[in-house]
Order: structure tokens, then sequence, then C-alpha cells
């Protein structure tokens, strides 16, 4: 797997990015998006899924190992890109 190198900008305190960070780290990392719902749902090879739940920015995370952990809108986006790309490399 090629190295991954991610600049995500901070966000001033009371700022919400969305997930659009979330989604073009992971599509850098070889994630790739559902044809049905590009924004909102990202699967990875090894079987992981990740999703955007609702409008707020809730999102998931479906491991491959059955693990479905739950990310509401204020965690941070790299500790959602963490757990995914940590769920991807699961073997």
């Amino acid at each position: 797997m090629p190295d991954l190198h991610l600049v995500i900008d901070v966000p001033e305190p009371g700022d919400w990015h969305g997930r659009l960070d979330v989604l073009e780290a992971l599509e850098a990392a070889g994630w790739v998006a559902d044809e049905e719902m590009p924004l909102s749902i990202l699967r990875h090879s090894s079987g992981a899924i990740w999703s955007v739940t609702n409008e707020s920015g809730d999102s998931g995370l479906t491991c491959p190992n059955g693990a479905n952990p739950d990310f509401p809108s204020d965690t941070p986006s790299v500790v959602v890109i963490a757990a995914c790309l940590a769920a991807a490399a699961q073997r």
C-alpha cells in the first residue's frame, strides 16, 4: 500500500466542516464511492464500509470483523479517518 499523506485543516472552535474531508481522505486511500450515494457511502476492498448516516454529519463504519462503531458529528475527522484506515487494514 502506498504511503498516505493527509493534510486536514483544523476547524476553529464551533465550526463544522462536514464529512467531505473524510470522504476525500478515504478516496485518496483507495476507498470507492457507492454508485447510488457517492457522497454518503464509501467502500474498501477489505469489506470495510463508511457512511454518513444523517444530515447532521453523524457517520458509521462497518468493519470487516463485524464491529460497527458510530461517530457523532462532533468526532474529529482525523479520528474517523484513522478508524476507517485501521478497519481497512484488518486481515
